[in-house]
């Protein structure tokens, strides 16, 4: 091989890792934006949740009984 061609192969072979690079990045974008709707609706499903739980403990103290759900 000579040394233009090693050259050029070595070329060839940053600006294809750059490329692939670019498309990792391009990738993590939208990542991230997948975990914060995520976390938004981690968020919310804890509130209902919660709400529920309030529903049901006043339910069970309105009748004077115990709750049958233990958690």
């Amino acid at each position: 091989m000579s040394v233009g061609e090693k050259m050029f192969g070595a070329l060839k072979t940053v600006l294809t890792l750059k490329e692939q690079l670019d498309g990792l990045g391009k990738d993590l974008g939208i990542l991230n934006g997948r975990l914060s709707g995520l976390a938004e609706a981690h968020g919310a499903l804890r509130d209902r949740v919660s709400r529920l739980e309030g529903i049901i403990e006043g339910a069970a103290m309105a009748g004077g009984r115990q709750p049958r759900i233990e958690g």
